[in-house]
């Protein structure tokens, strides 16, 4: 799955950044030499360890770095040296697990300067990330970071959340992505999307359906791709089953992001047209599944469910404005949004508007009504107001919907 193949890349490009930014502290070869505490025995291949490091000969690089260690005597200072010079080398190589474990050692020596030990735990955290992945290491390295620095790092949050998830902690995960993204919101930048993903992945796994919806609208207010889109499309779909009006206010959304791509979705959506009285609807949907070559021509159940959608249609033309006199005349409010939704089914947004006045003015449900004026709006493409109408959709099972749909309008 797309998703899980995400969630899987890491978030870091550590042979470079770690390279140009300065946390490799292997010595230079001029300071190797100032530095008047190692032996002949130790200095001279450990300085003819890093030119060859530098050169990218690291294999002879190593075989210095073997000669240096078999010195005999050698001081703590000394072995730290050649400490650090492996993890220089092997970071120079990509071979992140062996310089993992050659700072490791140089960190627990004692003789890493106090200055640098912060930066060096910061780093294990993220080379201890890299294949194969360390992930006990990630979270202890990570942990300790965040708390003897003191630092709010997002990177540094997330990185560790994304290791609790990929252990099997998901609450932890959770806890750690959201520090990751207030901290983030805190210093003027927006989540990353692979932060929120992250978080998703997680909140689904613990069965959190206010932490979906609530992360997947964030997904799409900050990154609004097609495949975000029919992310969330596919959980609100899931959601809506068994309530056919915010079911169709889902497939009305995707048709409107080109996501109607799949038969099934095509020809669920239309039924659901059909048996809430919009054969219009039902038709344009499956004329738009033809269009696109999403229905194939010879499938024989699209094109029994179009057939019956157009005979509905047929009857209920002629009928159109004898529904629209009746619903003015009825003192029920329902009426009105039913004609509404009706009119505008066949394009005639002005009177699809008048209808939702009509309702409101009747005491109709006031989340119908802004529903209805939300999308009449849309086509009118007065994103404005269309917005402010979605943005009064207050009741649980639609809010979210009509919440898509103001950041729909938000594009026009």
């Amino acid at each position: 799955m797309r998703m899980k193949n995400r969630l899987s890349t890491a978030t870091l490009a550590l042979a470079a950044s770690l390279l140009a930014g300065g946390l490799v502290l292997a010595p230079s070869s001029q300071a190797v030499a100032q530095q008047g505490k190692l032996s002949t025995a130790v200095g001279t291949p450990l300085k003819e360890a890093l030119d060859l490091g530098n050169k990218g000969q690291y294999a002879q690089a190593l075989a210095k770095l073997k000669a240096a260690e078999a010195a005999p005597n050698k001081s703590a200072f000394e072995q730290f040296q050649i400490s650090e010079t492996y993890g220089f080398v092997y970071l120079k190589q990509k071979n992140y697990a062996a310089a993992a474990a050659a700072y490791e050692k140089s960190l627990n020596s004692g003789q890493l300067p106090a200055a640098k030990v912060q930066e060096r735990v910061k780093q294990l955290a993220q080379l201890n990330f890299q294949n194969p992945r360390n992930l006990n290491k990630v979270i202890e390295y990570g942990n300790r970071y965040l708390k003897e620095s003191g630092a709010k790092d997002p990177a540094m949050y997330a990185l560790v959340g994304q290791a609790y998830q990929l252990s099997g902690n998901d609450k932890a995960a959770v806890t750690a992505v959201e520090s990751a993204i207030r901290n983030a919101q805190a210093g003027g930048q927006r989540a990353s999307e692979n932060w929120l993903r992250i978080l998703l992945k997680s909140y689904g796994a613990l069965g959190d359906t206010a932490g979906v919806n609530r992360t997947t609208l964030n997904l799409v207010q900050l990154y609004p791709t097609k495949d975000n889109w029919r992310l969330l499309s596919g959980a609100l779909r899931r959601q809506a089953a068994g309530d056919d009006r915010v079911a169709m206010n889902v497939y009305r959304l995707m048709a409107k992001l080109d996501l109607m791509d799949k038969p099934d979705i095509i020809n669920e959506a239309a039924i659901v047209a059909i048996q809430a009285g919009l054969p219009a609807e039902a038709v344009a949907l499956m004329d738009q599944g033809y269009a696109s070559k999403s229905l194939a021509a010879d499938d024989a159940r699209s094109q029994r469910i179009l057939a019956d959608a157009k005979s509905r249609l047929a009857a209920q033309q002629p009928n159109i404005g004898r529904l629209k006199e009746t619903a003015a005349k009825s003192t029920s409010a329902q009426d009105e949004i039913l004609v509404g939704e009706l009119l505008l089914s066949y394009g005639q947004v002005d009177q699809a508007l008048a209808a939702a006045k009509r309702a409101s003015e009747k005491g109709a449900d006031a989340d119908q009504v802004n529903m209805l004026r939300g999308r009449a709006l849309v086509e009118q493409k007065n994103g404005a107001e269309a917005r402010k109408a979605f943005s009064s959709v207050k009741g649980e099972e639609t809010a979210l919907v009509a919440r898509l749909w103001g950041i729909y309008a938000s594009r026009l």
